[in-house]
């Protein structure tokens, strides 16, 4: 079995977004157990901001492409059935 890395420029699955997520949760304990200070919090605010809006992007490409499959295949639906 052959195991996928989370994809940030083309997300196929809601576990790329998750996997992305939790990423940048750890990155983001990681920098502030080590130095805390008022610019690092600003950065982290920024960094997780960015990462927010990321997920909203990713979901809704998710959701179109998982729209485009299902028009297809209704398309390639014989009538009868």
């Amino acid at each position: 079995m052959s195991v996928r890395l989370p994809s940030v420029r083309h997300p196929h699955s809601f576990y790329d977004v998750f996997g992305v997520v939790a990423t940048a949760v750890a990155i983001t304990a990681l920098v502030l157990a080590v130095r805390y200070g008022s610019v690092i919090r600003l950065e982290m605010a920024v960094f997780m901001t960015i990462i927010f809006l990321w997920v909203g992007w990713a979901i809704e490409r998710i959701l179109a492409e998982s729209s485009k499959q299902s028009r297809r295949r209704q398309r390639r639906r014989p009538p009868w059935k």
